[in-house]
């Protein structure tokens, strides 16, 4: 089987998204969003997909010593002691 060649469109297709979660990112960790994109881009910014006990689906992003889940319209932060995995 032989891959597609991308198109305009299909690179285009989540930006909006990114461009949300990058948005989010640097309001949780209050960075500009150029900051963010770089802290993204080198890998400073860890993030890791993730499930709340109610079943709602969040972006772990963690940012020197710091975790926040990025909720769609909402960002809560890990208390100490509590892993970024099925906890509210």
């Amino acid at each position: 089987m032989t891959k597609e060649p991308e198109t305009a469109g299909s690179k285009l297709e989540m930006q909006p998204e990114i461009s949300a979660l990058i948005g989010s990112i640097a309001k949780a960790f209050a960075m500009p969003e150029s900051e963010a994109i770089k802290a993204v881009e080198q890998g400073v910014v860890a993030m890791d997909f993730g499930q709340d006990d109610n079943g709602n689906r969040f972006v772990a992003a963690t940012y020197d010593n710091q975790t926040a889940r990025i909720y769609q319209g909402a960002i809560k932060y890990a208390k100490a002691g509590e892993s970024e995995e099925g906890s509210t």
